[in-house]
């Protein structure tokens, strides 16, 4: 519709005029008529005066109520009429509700003004009895991330009176806004509480930053005391406090954007005094000291900058490599020796045998049809017929070529010749009366036969191709080839009575095939070849590996050798590498032997499998005892440090407020396993001392035996109550090297004992190098004796033998020994051949019985000795040491004191030997005494002790308990996993420690205390 069509709500153009005409009179008259007298303003003076100073006695209020509650925060609401009206749903802001209506109730109240006759009062109304009450009354929200507090109260009541008699009476709300950031305080301190209590794996926090830095330190450690560092701890429980300090400084910086300056210092002092730097100096990896101390690089730093694009992994979440190694030996053996199948010499033989059968057939090229019978005349009757047959052979010759007839079979010897039968029909005739007559016919049939001889290979390991040339002499290497094959067909011809004979009985009737086998002749220098060849494929399996997660092996969550059984199967055909046709019966050979020496390795490999999976369950069974799931500690073991956080501040420029920084104060600023005097922390009585941190740790496999490690290795060897003589060994070596700097005549007893059995085990060893050495060398019995005592004499005593024979080099010194004695005198290409396999046999027979159930020695005589060598070792760090670092310890003592073995060797029967892997159940339970956070400026302060909080909430004298404020604290329950390479004396705690607890780890409830009968702390 048009505007000027519509003439809705219009007002027609004469009444206009009558009122402007009408209002102008009016306002003319009133301006000539003086009016009445001025209207009295003082009521709303009053009441707008009250309003005023309401407004600013709310802002006060609730600036006073919100510090208050900083100060005295309610967490944990009281089971009191007005704790159970807070309830549980966020009593800290419900509490800062209820203080908010009573400080603005209370200044609210005493608001007046008076004009002249006019007063103006403000009041909360009725009076409110209850807390659900007050809270109704006020509602609370953050601005500008909470740095910012705008507060609503509901309901405040004004009344305007004059002389006595209520002009109005009406309720208002105010809303204000202070720059008190209670919110965000209370807000991050939770936040701050929440990554102490997150879940490692779940969400980053402390406890994951504990287990990082904890297992850095282990890792870190554990690797220096593998190369021969004085590390006898390698997780102590200071390095828990240190990691857990480290970890509450990064959730400080996490949670508030600043640390607690006094915890720095703290940590960097711990830093020191734990001799992180001392003892492993420039091998630590950066990265390793940052994840340990909480220790952030400069902003601007390098380092820093390129952390995002570095890998997250620190080494101890490193690799380890599982390969064929000895392995590939022990098939090896297996192969020459044929225990598990075809020897090499079997298979060489095999190759060269093959059969010769003899066939003939007959073709039929002219029939003479057989005339039929004619009477002589009438009435003559057939009697009997008789048929004469003579034969002859024509054609003579033979062809000797050799002509393939498939993959393995060729044409050895052909002949034909043509049979011819002259048949000859005498029939008698008869009848009645008459003297029988006879009758004869003949015809002819003529016959094709061919002779042929065929030579056939066997069956053989490797594949099924052609060999060319086959029964005759070239090929790989240029031997015979089976090229007596023609002549054993001949034989076997003749032996049929000739190529003639066998066409006639092809003929008429009679033996006409025969089959024989026979082993040809072999090139001279065919099983040097053939060795070599396998020799050299041996070299290259025992290279072959796989990469497996350190953690994956310690926690026994993956069976490295069944990857590694996989990846050699899917590259068998590679390796065997097959031609596509032989190269004579020589190259089959060598291939066959290929072929069943991947089958041995990988049979082999299966059995390792098969030993792995039983010691990944025994693992599972070992941490199980300790409460600890496999898979979980295998993902505690995966974590990586995670980028530090970098100093922040809240709220905007443009706020009220503007930007703030937060900055956390604990008391203790460290918390440290040990107790501090009551003055130094605030909320603690100064006459009571106070214990921050409990701590514990429990090295899971501290030694190569006992009962984890027993649960580990039972299914293996079935006798918990033995250790390997690998252990054995080395605790042998340890005492006699600490017996010889400190005499002490325990140590000497309990040495001599094991040297005894360590003894007695090595004859065994003994026993086995000689029959090896007899069996696959050409020495004498009296020869072979003496190479064994000379290589034997070359260590001192029975512990360094014992370590020698588990480490291979008492076999390779055997061998060498026994070539010099001349054990392999043939020509120079059969004497590498012969060395190798003298080197080959001794390495695998020595591990073979050195890792043997017979040969493993008493646990008691070795924990013995090992606790002697402990008792000495804590005596001389007293003597010595003092505070001193480790290094400093080592110094001291020269190296007096031997090294213990410690750790799970992976596979536990060292054959082989993996790694060592190591766990160590690390604990930390703690609270601050006093934990405060303030604001750059100092006018608030949030307060976190442990106090109870009460309020006088119904303004009647009497204060009533809300509830308490809950200490920031936490417990943690992690674990740290440790792998080494192979070898030397592995990882772990060798002080004899293995369950290490600090002084408030005690009682039924381990945890921080005072240091009071009942580790109740009273307040100050």
């Amino acid at each position: 519709m048009r505007f000027a069509d519509d003439d809705r709500a219009r007002v027609p153009f004469a009444l206009l005029g009558v009122l402007l005409l009408v209002g102008s009179s009016t306002f003319a008259a009133s301006l000539a008529t003086p009016g009445p007298e001025p209207i009295d303003r003082a009521a709303d003076v009053a009441a707008d005066r009250v309003e005023g100073e309401v407004t600013a006695a709310v802002r006060t209020a609730v600036r006073d109520a919100a510090r208050a509650a900083a100060r005295d925060p309610v967490t944990v609401a009281a089971d009191t009429p007005a704790g159970r009206a807070l309830g549980t749903e966020d009593p800290f802001r419900r509490s800062l509700r209820l203080r908010i209506f009573a400080a603005a109730r209370e200044a609210v109240g005493p608001i007046e003004h008076r004009r002249g006759e006019s007063v103006a009062h403000a009041s909360f109304g009725a009076g409110v009895e209850d807390v659900e009450g007050a809270l109704s009354r006020v509602s609370v929200a953050g601005r500008d991330d909470g740095t910012e507090l705008r507060a609503t109260v509901r309901g405040v009541a004004v009344t305007v009176k004059r002389n006595g008699r209520v002009l109005d009476s009406y309720r208002t709300n105010r809303t204000v806004t202070v720059a008190v950031p209670v919110l965000a305080l209370h807000d991050r301190t939770e936040a701050f509480q929440a990554r102490l209590d997150a879940d490692p794996i779940a969400a980053p926090g402390l406890a994951r930053r504990l287990t990082v830095g904890v297992t850095a330190m282990a890792q870190a450690r554990g690797l220096g005391q593998y190369a021969g560092l004085p590390i006898s701890n390698v997780v102590g429980n200071r390095h828990v406090a240190l990691s857990t300090n480290a970890g509450l400084l990064d959730a400080q910086r996490a949670s508030f954007g600043h640390a607690d300056p006094e915890a720095a210092a703290g940590v960097r002092a711990a830093t020191l005094r734990t001799g992180v730097t001392d003892v492993l100096g420039s091998r630590t990896d950066p990265r390793v000291v940052a994840a340990v101390t909480g220790q952030l690089p400069d902003p601007n730093d390098a380092e820093r900058a390129d952390a995002a694009s570095r890998p997250g992994a620190l080494p101890a979440t490193r690799t380890i490599t599982v390969g064929v190694n000895d392995t590939a030996d022990e098939a090896f053996v297996a192969l020459l020796r044929g225990t598990d199948g075809p020897s090499l010499d079997s298979i060489r033989r095999e190759s060269y045998r093959a059969s010769v059968s003899v066939d003939a057939d007959a073709r039929l090229v002219r029939n003479g049809r057989r005339p039929s019978p004619r009477a002589p005349g009438e009435n003559w009757t057939l009697a009997y017929s008789d048929v004469d047959t003579s034969v002859s052979i024509r054609g003579g010759g033979r062809s000797t070529a050799v002509v393939s007839a498939g993959h393995r079979a060729h044409r050895l010897y052909a002949a034909t010749r043509r049979v011819v039968e002259r048949h000859t029909v005498q029939r008698t005739w008869v009848k009645s009366n008459a003297t029988p007559r006879t009758t004869s016919a003949s015809w002819r049939d003529a016959h094709r036969v061919r002779v042929t001889a065929t030579g056939r290979l066997g069956d053989a390991c490797g594949p099924d191709r052609a060999v060319d040339p086959l029964f005759r002499t070239g090929g790989a290497l240029g031997g015979p080839n089976l090229r007596g094959g023609s002549s054993v067909a001949r034989d076997l011809v003749a032996e049929l009575g000739g190529p003639d004979a066998v066409a006639r009985r092809t003929v008429t009737g009679g033996r006409t095939n025969a089959r024989t086998r026979f082993t040809g002749d072999r090139p001279d220098d065919l099983s040097a070849w053939v060795y070599a060849d396998v020799a050299a494929l041996r070299e290259r399996v025992r290279r072959l590996s796989v990469e497996v997660a350190a953690s994956d092996a310690a926690t026994g969550q993956r069976n490295g050798a069944a990857r590694l059984a996989n990846r050699v199967r899917s590259r068998r055909a590679a390796l065997l590498n097959a031609p596509g046709r032989y190269d004579g019966v020589a190259d089959r050979a060598r291939i066959a032997a290929r072929a069943a020496y991947l089958d041995l390795v990988l049979a082999r490999l299966d059995e390792r499998a098969g030993r792995t999976g039983k010691q990944n369950a025994g693992i599972g069974r070992a941490l199980a005892a300790k409460g600890i799931s496999a898979a979980r500690a295998n993902d505690l073991a995966d974590l990586t440090p995670e980028a530090p956080s970098r100093r922040f501040a809240l709220g905007s420029g443009s706020g009220a407020r503007g930007r703030t920084a937060f900055v956390p104060d604990g008391d203790p600023a460290y918390l440290a396993p040990a107790p501090v005097e009551g003055p130094l922390v605030d909320g603690v009585d100064d006459d009571e001392r106070y214990v921050g941190l409990a701590v514990r740790n429990h090295n899971v496999f501290a030694v190569p035996y006992g009962d984890a490690a027993d649960l580990v290795t039972r299914t293996l060897f079935g006798d918990p109550g033995r250790v390997s003589l690998h252990a054995a060994g080395q605790s042998l070596v340890a005492a006699d090297r600490t017996l010889a700097a400190h005499p002490n005549a325990t140590l000497r007893a309990r040495t001599d004992h094991l040297r005894s059995r360590v003894a007695q085990s090595m004859d065994h060893i003994r026993k086995r190098a000689t029959r090896t050495l007899a069996r696959e060398s050409s020495l004498s019995r009296r020869e072979t004796e003496t190479v064994v005592r000379r290589a034997f004499a070359q260590w001192d005593g029975p512990g360094e033998r014992a370590v020698a024979a588990t480490d291979g080099s008492l076999a390779a010194a055997v061998a060498s020994a026994a070539i010099e004695e001349g054990a392999a005198r043939e020509n120079d290409g059969s004497r590498r051949v012969a060395e190798d396999r003298i080197r080959t046999a001794l390495r695998v027979d020595l591990r073979d019985a050195a890792t043997s159930a017979d040969v493993r020695v008493s646990q008691a005589a070795v924990e013995d000795a090992v606790s002697a060598i402990r008792g000495l070792l804590r005596e001389e760090a007293r003597a010595r040491a003092g505070a001193a670092t480790e290094r400093a310890i080592a110094r001291a003592s020269n190296g007096t004191v031997g090294g213990i073995p410690a750790g799970l060797p992976i596979l536990p029967t060292l054959n082989p030997w993996v790694a060592t892997a190591n766990v160590w159940v690390v604990e930390s339970r703690g609270a601050y005494g006093r934990f405060a956070v303030t604001t750059d400026s100092g006018a608030t302060t949030y307060v976190r002790d442990g106090s109870s909080v009460v309020f006088d909430v119904d303004g009647d004298g009497e204060p009533e308990v809300l509830g308490r404020n809950e200490r920031i604290g936490f417990r943690v329950r992690t674990v740290a996993v440790v792998a080494v390479p192979a070898g030397k004396l592995g990882v772990g705690d060798t002080d004899g420690n293995v369950d290490e607890r600090s002084v408030a780890w005690a009682g039924p409830a381990p945890g921080p205390r005072c240091v009071t009968p009942t580790g109740r702390c009273p307040r100050e």
